[in-house]
């Protein structure tokens, strides 16, 4: 009796691994699973590089969870690939590199993230029929009337007049200079500052141009001009390296008058650079909620901090969240098909890290929530949310 129960219990545990192996075998045929290339245009190299990889690493660890957590579309696993390529901060480079996309199929692209490839490359992206989730702050990216971008970050109209504000009403800043590295995303952000600026009351200088390599005696000149002026604070239209660059010039200078900036003076690049010439009136705005404070925010920081080694920088977040948003759009539409993702990410409402994801009709975000943060050392202590 008890050999015969042992042998039913054998055939039944037989059977079972006969099924569960079966099942194995039809997941992991190829013809039941659908690849999803996910593209990503940044720079990899030059000086923006940091900032790029920061958006990259975000981007990764969205689409590692995605793969982990399983997603299906009309009974086929779908698994998740990025197709990464350093567009070197070059309009021409973003342009190939949009076609380059079209041609792959990806169904869609997190980038570009300087403001200048964005605009040299939209026509592109439109062209190809592929949506383009950026990270470029310049106002006119999406002014220039193409459906397939999406941006996904604060605009400059929003970080330059909202540190125009806290630098009138909360510092009570009388006048401010301002430097202007000549880029795109300068252009936009300065804009911004300015016009909000004088309608704050603030004493608004020379716009000074200062572009990345300039030499030290060109570099000295303009600061002097600055000092000369009595200005109260500068504005640093620039990216990350060339902003700790300036600042620890301003310092040698014994020049102690307050640094602003956007974005991307909000980085860990900045503060390891700069350190402890950023004393305690150095000051920037970044789009979103500060990551401490949002939803699954620490969550998401203590995950990069775990995988990376260092916490995410300036777009990690919103590069995590880009990814999420189009799973979301993918799900909703039934579709990995950029052509009618576009559509599905137009009408999209989806809660992420740092913003909630619901686009006007230019494809800025409806709601745009900005912090400002002020260095303390080199660590970054948020002071206010708009």
């Amino acid at each position: 009796m008890q050999s015969t129960v042992l042998a039913r219990v054998a055939l039944a545990a037989s059977l079972m691994l006969d099924v569960l192996a079966a099942r194995a075998e039809v997941i992991d045929t190829p013809e039941r699973v659908q690849i999803v290339r996910v593209g990503f245009s940044g720079p990899l190299s030059g000086p923006s590089a940091p900032i790029g990889i920061d958006a990259l690493n975000g981007m990764q660890i969205a689409i590692d969870r995605l793969n982990q957590q399983g997603m299906e579309l009309d009974g086929k696993s779908l698994r998740f690939e990025t197709v990464v390529r350093d567009d070197e901060s070059d309009p021409q480079r973003g342009a190939e590199i949009a076609r380059e996309m079209a041609a792959i199929g990806v169904s869609a692209v997190l980038g570009p993230i300087n403001s200048g490839v964005a605009l040299g490359a939209a026509r592109a992206y439109n062209d190809g029929q592929t949506p383009s989730l950026t990270a470029a702050s310049n106002p006119r990216v999406t002014q220039l009337g193409q459906p397939y971008l999406f941006r996904i970050v604060a605009s400059d109209g929003d970080i330059g007049a909202k540190m125009a504000r806290y630098a009138a009403r909360t510092l009570k800043l009388g006048s401010v200079a301002i430097i202007d590295d000549g880029s795109a995303y300068a252009d936009g952000l300065i804009e911004a500052f300015q016009r909000s600026a004088k309608s704050q009351g603030l004493q608004v200088g020379a716009r000074e141009k200062i572009p990345p390599g300039a030499d030290e005696a060109t570099t000295s000149a303009v600061l002097r001009r600055i000092r000369d002026s009595h200005a109260e604070a500068v504005f640093l239209g620039t990216y990350s390296q060339h902003a700790a660059s300036l600042v620890k010039q301003l310092r040698r200078m014994k020049m102690g008058l307050a640094v602003l900036g956007g974005d991307t003076l909000c980085s860990a690049v900045v503060a390891r650079s700069a350190g402890a010439a950023l004393g305690d009136n150095t000051y920037c705005v970044l789009g979103g909620e500060w990551l401490t404070k949002a939803t699954d925010g620490a969550v998401f920081a203590a995950g990069f901090q775990r995988k990376f080694g260092r916490a995410p920088d300036v777009y990690a977040a919103s590069y995590f969240d880009g990814v999420m948003l189009l799973a979301h759009a993918i799900r909703s539409s039934g579709t990995t098909d950029g052509r009618q993702l576009m559509p599905a990410l137009a009408r999209a409402r989806y809660k992420g890290i740092t913003a909630s994801y619901e686009f006007n009709a230019q494809h800025d975000l409806k709601e745009s929530t900005v912090t400002i943060l002020r260095f303390k050392g080199t660590e970054m202590v948020p002071l206010a949310t708009y």
